[in-house]
């Protein structure tokens, strides 16, 4: 049962909803009550603005399920992105930083996976370290992302200065270690989580004054909202910020302990469209649009 949230909220003119354990099921499926709700809330006038870990081409995935072209907000906030595609900002790593991180993961066995902005600047939606030899997780990942990735054995050779986001798959141990090396450099953020799509656990690694409400805030600045009008979902770490500084912070029923605690209210399951309640009670409320 869902509790009706003890704050109403009100003045909201964007929403931010976030992919993985949000939108889509465990099985990455948009359903299709959650589809009509997001349809009519967009009819209505809510701005709608993907905020997700995912690279570009696989939140466009996301899109094509709800079949709509919508705002993003891509690799945890390292890159912002109008309904047309074309790249508001992005928040590159220097090569510096990059080579540093790729020693890092080298003492410990682990490849990284360089993720960055193919839509906007050409080539590939990433690049994995090859001079290292993969694990089943990392074979799986690029198997999967198939034409979307390259290889290289000598990334930190080739001074990469449009990277975005370092990830590493491997067990969660040694992505702890990897995380902790990664933490004392003191210029990033990182989340060790479960991997959603790929077996074992995701280390993701960006700038440490990037997250998705950084990059929801330039969205919001871009189309003339303001911060304080901004509703936002999830249910995993790096929804944390968001939810935090929204005005409305809402949790998933399947949400960590951690953001359950920082929402304002939690909503029903991915699996049981929890979007669904959300949607209908910022359709009941006074907004700012």
């Amino acid at each position: 049962m869902i509790v009706p949230p003890a704050i109403t909220p009100s003045g909201i003119a964007l929403l931010a909803i976030d992919v993985d354990g949000t939108l889509v099921t465990e099985a990455n499926q948009v359903l299709p009550d959650t589809r009509e709700a997001v349809h009519r809330a967009f009819d209505g006038g809510l701005a709608i603005v993907l905020a997700t870990g995912r690279r570009y081409r696989t939140t466009q995935a996301a899109m094509e399920q709800l079949g709509l072209s919508l705002p993003a907000v891509c690799l945890g906030g390292a890159l912002t992105k109008t309904a047309a595609g074309d790249t508001v900002h992005s928040e590159p790593f220097t090569p510096g930083q990059v080579d540093r991180l790729l020693q890092l993961a080298r003492r410990r066995g682990l490849p990284l996976i360089l993720q960055r902005d193919s839509d906007g600047r050409g080539g590939p939606d990433f690049v994995v370290d090859s001079g290292v030899a993969w694990n089943e997780m990392t074979e799986y990942y690029v198997s999967v992302g198939g034409e979307a990735a390259r290889t290289d054995p000598a990334p930190d050779r080739t001074s990469y200065d449009d990277i975005l986001v370092v990830g590493a798959f491997g067990g969660q141990e040694e992505l702890a270690g990897l995380e902790r090396d990664f933490v004392e450099q003191g210029a990033f953020a990182t989340v060790l989580v479960p991997s959603k799509r790929t077996p074992g656990w995701y280390l993701e690694t960006i700038l440490g004054h990037v997250s998705k409400w950084t990059g929801l805030k330039r969205l919001a600045a871009h189309s003339g909202i303001a911060e304080s009008a901004v509703c936002a979902v999830g249910d995993a770490a790096n929804d944390l910020p968001m939810i935090r500084s929204a005005r409305f912070g809402v949790a998933m029923g399947n949400a960590s302990p951690d953001v359950k605690d920082a929402a304002d209210w939690v909503t029903g399951s991915n699996d049981e469209g929890g979007l669904v309640p959300l949607l209908e009670l910022l359709a009941k409320t006074p907004s700012s649009r």
